[in-house]
């Protein structure tokens, strides 16, 4: 990345860090729905993401385990990204350019998991049981949208 001036710079970290920290809300409430499902917390702040993957998935599936075991998968692939982008707008705050490009890795992640939900809806043929993928394309096109967002105001390859 090449370093922009001081306001491109902010907003670039401004974007990174609502990403970031949308990421760590669906992470935090899909953890706390994860650990309900155990029996081992209560809490009105869950996700309800794990009565989604089963009603999702009961065409191969009826097993609560195997959502668990996916919704963990999740959780871990949605932290990734949160951090990747937590890491990547301090360095953009910063702008320690030659290491901010890590945001941008946040970013792909994040669209890869809103896709993979995409195509993993048609794979269990989930829209037959009222799941909407189009909200994942929505936030795969937005985190795409601002991957070129931050490309353009750091002065990167576009």
């Amino acid at each position: 990345m090449v370093r922009p001036q001081s306001q491109p710079r902010i907003l670039v970290a401004l974007l990174l860090t609502a990403w970031a920290l949308y990421l760590t809300v669906v992470v935090a409430s899909n953890t706390t729905d994860l650990l309900m499902s155990f029996g081992w917390i209560h809490t009105s702040f869950e996700s309800g993401n794990l009565a989604f993957m089963d009603t999702a998935t009961k065409i191969y599936f009826r097993s609560k385990p195997v959502s668990q075991v996916l919704l963990g998968g999740v959780i871990v692939w949605e932290a990734l990204g949160a951090a990747l982008l937590w890491r990547g707008a301090a360095l953009c705050y910063r702008a320690n350019w030659a290491k901010a490009a890590i945001a941008e890795v946040g970013l792909i992640v994040a669209t890869l998991l809103w896709m993979g939900f995409a195509i993993t809806t048609e794979v269990f043929i989930a829209y037959d049981r009222g799941v909407n993928e189009s909200a994942y394309w929505i936030l795969a096109i937005a985190t795409m949208a601002t991957l070129l967002v931050v490309r353009q105001l750091a002065g990167g390859p576009t």
